[in-house]
């Protein structure tokens, strides 16, 4: 019986190692661009970051192409098993794909009408451009108070980093998200992608979850402290007590 016990810790400490917060955003992710991807389709992949999700787009039988500006997350990329390239992909020519996936970049890049209109060059008549990203301006008290309330708490429950209590969370908001270039908003996305192509979904969504979570990689319980973070959100989204302040956009060339 002893041993039976044992064996059975085993397992679940293996699960508990393989499972983390990266499995939870990356699949997050999958599930929502899943529907318009399929085997042997050329995809790019703009700002594949550590290369979680460029994996498993490769599982699902992709063409994948993956970049990023970051050096230092291509070359993890690559580590991972990954054929990164270190590149801006507006320097990416003579080249067609199928499907162009933002993944959490598009607010970054300051030249967003080029970026939209380099968009369209890259694709195939038909094809599919994927926007995965936050809406800077979907935030008011109560969502920001959620947000920074909730990642105290969990951090400090878990790396030990005890965060300083916000007083004003919506003007911290603000100035934490302040940069040398603006960050793109959302209104802003939708309206460079509208001039370019045809909109066929625009959806908000849960994002904060992944703010909160993002430094849990090492912590062995992440994989389930995410998907508890990740399914109150959505419950207070549903109740409209705070914004889905995630933006998903769909268009077709």
């Amino acid at each position: 019986m002893q041993t039976q016990r044992n064996h059975t810790r085993t397992r679940w400490q293996k699960y508990l190692k393989m499972k983390s917060n990266i499995d939870i955003f990356s699949d997050e992710t999958l599930k929502y661009v899943q529907k318009y991807i399929g085997k042997n389709k050329k995809v790019l992949e703009v700002g594949c970051g550590s290369g979680d999700f460029g994996l498993k787009l490769m599982q699902s039988g992709v063409l994948l192409t993956a970049c990023d500006t970051n050096e230092e997350a291509v070359l993890l990329s690559k580590s991972k098993g990954l054929p990164a390239i270190h590149i801006d992909f507006l320097s990416i020519k003579n080249v067609q794909f199928d499907i162009v996936i933002f993944t959490r970049s598009l607010h970054h890049i300051h030249q967003l009408e080029k970026a939209i209109d380099h968009c369209k060059s890259l694709l195939a008549d038909g094809g599919i451009l994927i926007i995965e990203d936050f809406d800077l301006n979907m935030i008011d008290h109560n969502t920001a108070r959620w947000y920074y309330d909730t990642r105290s708490i969990v951090s400090v429950c878990t790396i030990g980093n005890s965060l300083d209590y916000i007083e004003n969370p919506l003007e911290t908001w603000v100035h934490d998200h302040q940069h040398e270039h603006a960050l793109n908003t959302g209104e802003e996305m939708i309206k460079y992608i509208d001039d370019e192509f045809d909109i066929v979904t625009v959806e908000r969504s849960a994002y904060l979850y992944r703010s909160i979570c993002g430094k849990l990689n090492d912590y062995k319980n992440s994989y389930h402290i995410t998907k508890k973070v990740l399914e109150i959100e959505n419950g207070l989204i549903d109740k409209q007590t705070i914004l889905p302040n995630g933006l998903r956009i769909v268009a077709r060339k």
